[in-house]
């Protein structure tokens, strides 16, 4: 992937005194990582912005020899946060969020338009054919971890739309939409 030019600006790097312009400046930032993790289907990143599992970090661009801080990291991330672009991944021990280029509310239309495109309504289907089964190759939900699947399908459980079903340990593992 090609990043926007902006990521080769210097100023980029270091938090900016001006309030508007480190507005704009954060909104960079927002833009390149979820254009980012969107192209690249990653879907999770650690509280020091790294990209998980292949630990990438866009926050240091060896090119230019530069990199963010951590302080403005933290304020990058705090953002995304309160606009609802990265939440907790509270599946696992760590600090790590999964990042989100739609809303939960969209991911979950997407992924019932999913279900009604390809005749699974009143079907029970497992999260594993939703998120990597061959049928959902070509959806934009495809490779999204089972945590995150989880959690959107529980906007259509509360819709009235699905129930989702549970192993022996209680961990989700299927879904009925009707």
């Amino acid at each position: 992937m090609s990043l926007p030019a902006i990521y080769s600006f210097p100023p980029l790097y270091t938090r900016q005194p001006n309030a508007i312009i480190r507005n704009k400046q954060i909104d960079s930032w927002i833009n390149i990582l979820l254009q980012y993790s969107k192209i690249e289907k990653i879907w999770e990143l650690d509280s020091n912005g790294i990209f998980l599992p292949n630990e990438i970090n866009l926050f240091e661009n060896n090119t230019i020899n530069r990199s963010v801080n951590n302080t403005f990291i933290k304020e990058i991330l705090d953002r995304m946060k309160s606009d609802h672009q990265i939440i907790y991944n509270n599946n696992n021990e760590t600090n790590t969020f999964f990042i989100l280029w739609k809303n939960l509310d969209s991911w979950a239309s997407l992924i019932l338009e999913w279900f009604e495109t390809t005749n699974k309504l009143n079907q029970v289907v497992t999260f594993y054919e939703i998120s990597s089964g061959d049928e959902s190759i070509n959806w934009e939900f495809h490779s999204m971890p089972s945590y995150l699947i989880s959690k959107i399908l529980q906007i259509l459980v509360k819709r009235g739309r699905a129930t989702i079903l549970k192993d022996e340990y209680n961990k989700d593992i299927a879904i009925k939409v009707v």
